[in-house]
């Protein structure tokens, strides 16, 4: 935003920042917030660290070490923030039919300080880099999309160091998760606070029985991406059970009975479908045109432990034309389901992907120079306070939710 988008804007603004007054504590801490939450939304002709929002919001050098404590060490508790942002997400956008997307951002980083800076695999560069990695939440409904929440993810080097932990200020509590219990957690945590229909994830989760598993508990509806070696069988096979031995125990574990049918890959089954179980549909109408791919799917029993799971909707889709894409999703919605109504929910991943972008082009989601776990959670918790203050000024004025990833 201008300074002078912010002037107009500025009861609204002031009325948005009053909402999450309350939940500051210290009298002074709201107006810091308002200051920074500025700062984030003006213009980045300039980058958005501490030092660059109080020199131009303040415009004083002496406020520069006052707004990074804000940031990096003020005890404020940043997760009820995120609880009303959750609230007001639902108020606004809330839908029956709202999607949950877990996805991953990852930021470049430089040294070995920053909290959970490994080298490791980043999104935003493609390849391994000395970066950190963060699990995050997003909501997408037909009234538009945000992020929700966060997780960050400490590699097993950063959790296996007490001492490289407590430097960094992480809560004594907190121990080595993987990404796909971080996404797990995100959804807990969130699923009775939006209304929603579908969970929907990449191949990094749906590649993991535990994600599955919990979201199945819980009653959650997925589609989501798995790996094409994902194994499993067009009809379920016998088992043969544990048999007791002399002292009760059982000899042997449960098995697939000898001669039954191997396992097959998704990638296997798909390349044997018939060319009739293909049909052409349209997926999405973005920005250049209609966006569409042909779509196949059968009743897949899910190889779990080596043994027959549960038995799941298996979706392929294959590009048209000279695009030679092949993805598969898998997804536990009832038999009776109509192919159509998982098609758009598999393809809303790029709602996030456009929130990570707003984010880091907008609101300076990645332009950050604190190094502990305080900061990390205070700065990503107040940029997704001022990606929210855009969507709602973008719903105000009836702009259409920009997608910038039609050919994605």
């Amino acid at each position: 935003m201008t300074p002078a988008d912010l002037r107009q804007a500025l009861p609204r603004f002031e009325g948005f920042v009053q909402r999450f007054a309350p939940l500051l504590g210290d009298d002074s801490r709201p107006a810091r917030a308002q200051a920074y939450l500025r700062g984030l939304l003006l213009d980045n002709d300039d980058n958005k660290t501490a030092e660059a929002i109080a020199l131009k919001v303040h415009g004083k050098p002496s406020q520069v070490r006052m707004t990074q404590v804000f940031v990096s060490q003020s005890p404020w508790s940043d997760e009820p923030l995120r609880q009303e942002l959750a609230h007001w997400v639902d108020q606004e956008l809330g839908s029956d039919d709202g999607i949950l997307v877990v996805d991953e951002g990852s930021f470049l980083k430089c040294g070995d300080q920053s909290v959970g800076v490994a080298r490791q695999y980043l999104g935003c560069v493609g390849k391994l880099a000395n970066g950190q990695v963060a699990v995050y939440l997003a909501y997408a409904s037909p009234h538009g999309h945000t992020l929700l929440d966060t997780r960050l993810y400490l590699p097993q080097e950063w959790t296996s160091d007490p001492e490289r932990m407590a430097a960094a200020g992480v809560p004594g509590e907190v121990v080595f998760r993987t990404k796909p219990e971080l996404g797990l957690e995100l959804v807990r945590h969130l699923r009775h606070q939006v209304r929603h229909r579908w969970v929907t994830f990449d191949e990094t989760y749906g590649r993991n029985p535990d994600f599955l598993s919990g979201l199945e508990e819980w009653g959650e509806r997925y589609i989501g991406e798995v790996p094409k070696d994902t194994r499993g069988w067009r009809q379920r096979p016998a088992v043969e059970e544990p048999r007791a031995g002399r002292k009760g125990r059982p000899t042997t574990k449960a098995r697939v009975r000898p001669g039954e049918p191997e396992p097959q890959t998704v990638e296997a089954l798909a390349a044997a479908l018939p060319a009739t179980a293909w049909q052409r549909r349209k997926f999405r109408e973005g920005s250049k045109g209609e966006q569409v791919a042909h779509f196949a799917r059968v009743r897949f029993v899910v190889e779990r432990d080596d043994l027959p799971g549960p038995e799941r909707w298996l979706v392929l889709e294959r590009g048209c034309d000279q695009q030679s894409y092949l993805k598969y999703y898998l997804s536990n919605a009832a038999p009776d389901c109509p192919l159509l109504a998982m098609i758009q929910p598999a393809h809303s991943r790029w709602t996030v992907e456009d929130c990570f972008l707003l984010g880091k082009d907008e609101v300076g989601l990645d332009e950050y120079e604190v190094r502990g776990w305080r900061g990390w959670h205070h700065h990503m918790t107040l940029a997704m306070l001022a990606l929210w203050f855009l969507v709602l000024e973008k719903r105000r004025l009836g702009g259409k939710t920009r997608d910038h990833h039609d050919g994605a």
